[in-house]
C-alpha cells in the first residue's frame, strides 16, 4: 500500500513570482473540500446554466404550439422547479466545504507567518515597524481569503458558464459561435492594457496602507510622550499626511478601475447588440426559430456578464496576488535563526569565553564590538560599563544570541554558541531589561509567562524574593489584577520587580541586567538593588549599568569604550588605577 508522501511545512510553499502557484499550494492538505466545494457548486448553479434553454424550449411550445405536445410544456415547467429547489441543499453542502477549505487556510496562513516571525532573527525585526507586520498578518491574509473566494464564487461559475454556453452553441449553430470567440481575444487585450496600472495603484495604495497602520500604531504608543509634550496637533498634522496620502493611492486607484470597468461594459454591451441583430436576421430568413434567438442571447448575455465579472473583480484579484507576494517577504525571508540540527543544550553551568569578539551593524560605518576577549567563570558577576554607544547592550545581545558575532567567537562552557541549540539554552536564561515589557495580562501570568503548572509555593518564594510581596497584596486582585498594556497600571519599580520574580521562578544559570535601575527613584533602586542581589547569587550575571553605584558587588567591571575593553579589574581595583572608571566616577559624584 502506497502511503502519501507528507506536506511541505506551510511556510515552504511560498513560490516568488507565482502568486497563483502559492496560492494552490496554500490548499495542499485542503484540495478535497475543494473539489467537493466545486462539484455541488456546479450542481447548485446548474439552473442559471439550463435556464435559457428551458425558456427557448417555452418559447418554440408556445410560438408552434401544432408542433408541441401541452404536455411537453408542464416537462420543462417541471424540471426547471426541481432544478430551482435543489440548490438549497447543494448550496449549503457547498458553502460547508468551501468555507471549511477557506477558513483552515486562512488559520494555517497567519499561523505560518507567526511561526516564522518568532523564527525570524532581531535584525530581521529591528527593520520592520510592527504595524506593518500586523498589516502583513491581518489585512493581507484576509485579501487572500477573499481572492480564494473570488476565484472560486466568481471567476469558476464565470468560466463554466463560457464554456457551457460555447459548446451548446457550437453544436446548434457554429456561425454565432463565431460571434462569441471574438469576446475572448478582446478580454485579454483589455485587461493587457490595463494590466500595468492596475497592479501598479494597487502596490502603491497597499504600500501606502502598511505606512498607515505602522504609524497608527507608532502613534498610539507614543501617546502619553506627546501629550507630556505638548505636540498633539504636530503628531495630528504628521497622522493627516499620511491619511491624504492613502486618499490620494486610493482615488487613483478607484479612477483606474472606473475606467477598466466602463470600457468592458461598453465594448461588450456593443457585442452583445451585434449578437442580437445578426440571430434576429437568421430568425429573419428561417435559418433558427425564434425560441432559438433568445437562447443565443440568454447565452450571449451569460458570456457577456461572465466577462464583465472577471473584469470588474480583475483588480481586487490583482489587490490578492499583491499581497500574496507581500506575505512573502515574511515566509520566504532567509534570515532566521538557524538552530535545527545544532547541538542539544541540556545544562549551563555559566561559563563564557569571548575570544576575540567583533560585531559591526548592516549600514554602520564603526564596529560596535571590536576585539572583544574575556573568560567569565561560571557563578561569576560581571559589570559592563561606558559611554553610550561604548558596546555594552551589543555585547548582552550576543551572550543571548540575538546576534552573531561576525568575527571571533563565543564558547558557552567550553562550546562554540555557533553549533548550540540557542532555544535550549534561552531556558537556562533569564533577562531583566530597563524597559520591562510585560503583557497587559493579570500579575500571575506575567510571573509565570511561558510556564505551565507552576507550584504556588515557588510563585510565592519567588514574589518575596523579588520585594513585590507587597505591592501585590495590596492590589484590588492581587495576583490576578490585570495590570493594563504594557503593565501600565505599575510604577516602574513595580514593573521591574515583576520582571525580577519572572526570572526568580525560571531558576535561570545566567542572569543579564540591563539598566535595570537606571530609571527608578532612590526607594525603588534599593528595593530592585536588593531583589537583584538574591537573583545573582550562584549565577553568572552580567550587569550593563549607567549608575555606577550599583555595581559594587560585581567581581569584575569591564570598563568599554567604542566597542573596546579599556579597563577590567574590581572596584577598588580601578578607583586606585584613576583610569577610565575613576574619570566616569568622578563624573557621578
Amino acid at each position: 500500500m502506497k502511503t502519501k508522501p507528507p506536506l511541505m511545512p506551510f511556510e515552504d510553499r511560498y513560490r516568488k513570482g507565482h502568486p497563483f502557484k502559492t496560492l494552490y499550494h496554500l490548499y495542499d492538505n485542503l484540495h478535497r473540500d475543494l473539489v467537493f466545494a466545486i462539484l455541488f457548486f456546479i450542481i447548485k448553479h446548474s439552473p442559471v446554466w439550463i435556464t435559457p434553454i428551458v425558456i427557448a424550449q417555452v418559447i418554440n411550445i408556445v410560438t408552434y404550439p401544432a408542433r408541441h405536445p401541452l404536455k411537453d410544456l408542464w416537462f420543462y415547467g417541471a424540471l426547471l422547479l426541481v432544478l430551482i429547489v435543489q440548490n438549497i441543499p447543494t448550496h449549503m453542502t457547498h458553502v460547508y466545504f468551501l468555507r471549511k477549505a477557506v477558513r483552515t487556510m486562512e488559520t494555517e496562513l497567519r499561523s505560518a507567518l507567526l511561526r516564522r516571525m518568532q523564527q525570524l532573527s532581531i535584525a530581521f525585526h529591528d527593520d520592520f515597524r510592527v504595524g506593518s507586520l500586523q498589516s502583513k498578518v491581518l489585512r493581507d491574509v484576509e485579501s487572500v481569503q477573499i481572492l480564494s473566494d473570488q476565484i472560486i464564487g466568481m471567476i469558476l461559475p464565470a468560466l463554466l458558464g463560457i464554456i457551457f454556453a460555447a459548446c451548446v452553441t457550437l453544436g446548434k449553430q457554429p456561425l454565432v459561435m463565431l460571434l462569441y470567440l471574438v469576446t475572448v481575444p478582446l478580454t485579454v487585450v483589455l485587461i493587457w492594457t490595463f494590466r500595468s496600472r492596475v497592479k501598479t495603484r494597487n502596490r502603491e495604495f497597499r504600500g501606502e496602507l502598511e505606512q498607515m497602520t505602522a504609524r497608527v500604531s507608532e502613534m498610539i504608543e507614543m501617546i502619553p510622550l506627546t501629550r507630556a509634550h505638548g505636540v498633539e496637533n504636530s503628531e495630528i498634522e504628521k497622522m493627516d499626511q499620511q491619511l491624504h496620502r492613502v486618499q490620494d493611492r486610493g482615488f487613483r486607484l478607484d479612477i483606474v478601475n472606473s475606467l477598466f470597468g466602463a470600457t468592458g461594459w461598453v465594448i461588450f454591451q456593443g457585442f452583445q447588440v451585434l449578437c442580437l441583430l445578426v440571430t434576429a436576421f437568421m430568425a429573419y430568413k428561417g435559418r433558427i426559430s425564434v425560441g432559438e434567438v433568445v437562447l443565443y442571447q440568454g447565452f450571449f448575455a451569460m458570456i457577456v456578464n461572465a466577462v464583465m465579472m472577471i473584469l470588474a473583480i480583475y483588480p481586487q484579484l490583482t489587490r490578492g496576488f499583491e499581497s500574496i507576494q507581500s506575505i512573502g517577504e515574511i515566509l520566504e525571508c532567509p534570515d532566521l535563526e538557524q538552530n535545527e540540527g545544532k547541538k542539544n543544550v541540556l545544562c549551563v553551568s555559566g561559563k563564557f569565553t569571548f575570544e576575540n569578539v567583533s560585531f559591526s551593524y548592516a549600514g554602520a560605518g564603526a564596529a560596535a564590538v571590536a576585539d572583544f576577549s574575556l573568560s567569565v567563570a561560571p557563578g561569576e558577576r560581571i559589570a559592563l560599563v561606558g559611554p553610550s554607544g561604548a558596546g555594552k547592550s551589543t555585547i548582552l545581545n550576543l551572550i543571548v544570541g540575538f546576534r552573531r558575532p561576525t568575527a571571533g567567537r563565543i564558547l558557552l562552557d567550553g562550546e562554540d554558541m555557533q553549533g548550540l541549540d540557542l532555544r535550549q539554552y534561552r531556558h537556562f536564561l533569564a533577562i531583566v531589561p530597563q524597559n520591562t515589557i510585560l503583557s497587559s495580562a493579570t500579575i500571575r501570568e506575567n510571573i509565570t509567562y511561558g510556564l505551565s503548572d507552576v507550584p504556588e509555593s515557588k510563585l510565592q518564594e519567588a514574589i518575596v524574593m523579588a520585594n513585590a510581596a507587597d505591592f501585590i497584596r495590596d492590589l484590588p486582585q492581587g495576583l490576578n489584577t490585570a495590570i493594563g498594556e504594557h503593565g501600565g497600571k505599575l510604577s516602574g519599580g513595580q514593573r521591574q520587580r515583576i520582571a525580577i520574580a519572572r526570572a526568580l521562578i525560571r531558576d535561570p544559570r545566567v542572569i543579564l541586567f540591563d539598566e535595570a535601575t537606571s530609571s527608578l527613584d532612590i526607594a525603588s533602586e534599593m528595593l530592585i538593588g536588593q531583589a537583584m542581589e538574591r537573583l545573582a547569587q550562584g549565577r553568572t550575571t552580567f550587569i550593563v549599568a549607567h549608575r555606577l553605584t550599583t555595581i559594587k558587588s560585581a567581581g569584575r567591571i569591564v570598563v568599554m569604550n567604542a566597542g573596546r575593553i579599556t579597563e577590567i579589574g574590581a572596584h577598588d581595583e580601578l578607583m586606585a588605577r584613576r583610569g577610565e572608571f575613576f574619570r566616569l566616577k568622578s563624573l557621578q559624584g
